[in-house]
């Protein structure tokens, strides 16, 4: 089975990289399922249905996400319907709107996808359980007969890679979400897993980790009070992320290999 996972998608740009991407690399390896972080979605900040709805029409089958998934009403109202396909982490309190895993059949194949938060300078990591425990619970009671994805949405590599080696050989897939910077170390761990620290970002190129790079640089480096957003008209997207190939029998990953497909508009 054939998997690509896609980083944080960052507005429009990012939906615009997707939609340019997917069908492509679908086609070309012959993809069986595709999953992407969708936190930063609808403008740089949570999701609604119409943004949604943008990447199911760009064959993107599935949805992740992370601290920013509750930023707008319509994002919050979306998950409180519970949808299968869209998750929020699983390790926040249980009154937040929306599922923190799910199962799916895919080919006749069951994957079950999690979706976790790390501690490690998260501004929420008080309000969150251990994403180890978290993870242990949920593996117990609905992955073991399954092809087990796992979206930890991180700032620590360090916690990451120790996340990564705790599940190896129980999880088939451990992909990193959040910082928007790809990382270089993918690798098939001891016991199968397929591995990466972080996916990257899916926005536009000439950016901050996916926002109009002008007034980032005016809130960070001059110290203004502004709202950031993706630039408006970019020149160069980005869709970054992994593709994974996963043994169906043995449910270990054979193969991770990073995607970084530039997209000139």
């Amino acid at each position: 089975m054939n998997i690509l996972l896609f980083g944080d998608v960052v507005g429009k740009p990012g939906r615009i990289a997707l939609k340019k991407a997917v069908p492509e690399l679908r086609k070309k390896h012959g993809v069986d399922f595709v999953i992407a972080n969708v936190e930063n979605l609808a403008h740089g900040f949570g999701i609604t249905p119409d943004t949604i709805q943008e990447l199911r029409d760009a064959e993107v089958d599935f949805f992740t996400s992370g601290n920013h998934v509750w930023k707008n009403e319509k994002g919050a109202q979306l998950l409180q319907a519970n949808p299968r396909n869209i998750l929020r982490p699983a390790n926040y309190p249980a009154d937040r709107p929306g599922r923190g895993w799910s199962s799916v059949i895919v080919g006749g194949t069951a994957l079950c996808i999690i979706n976790l938060m790390g501690q490690v300078f998260m501004p929420d990591e008080k309000n969150i359980t251990s994403p180890f425990t978290a993870f242990d619970e949920l593996y117990a009671a609905h992955g073991k007969d399954a092809i087990t994805i796992v979206d930890l949405h991180a700032e620590a590599t360090g916690e990451k890679r120790a996340f990564g080696w705790y599940v190896d050989g129980r999880a088939s897939v451990v992909v990193g979400t959040h910082t928007h910077v790809q990382t270089a170390d993918e690798q098939i761990l001891t016991q199968g897993t397929a591995y990466i620290s972080d996916l990257g970002m899916t926005g536009a190129t000439d950016s901050s980790l996916g926002m109009n790079k002008e007034l980032v640089i005016k809130k960070v480096a001059q110290g203004l009070d502004i709202s950031l957003e993706p630039p408006e008209n970019p020149r160069e997207v980005v869709a970054s992320g992994v593709l994974v190939s996963i043994n169906t029998t043995t449910k270990r990953a054979e193969n991770i290999c990073r995607i970084d497909q530039k997209v000139v508009l």
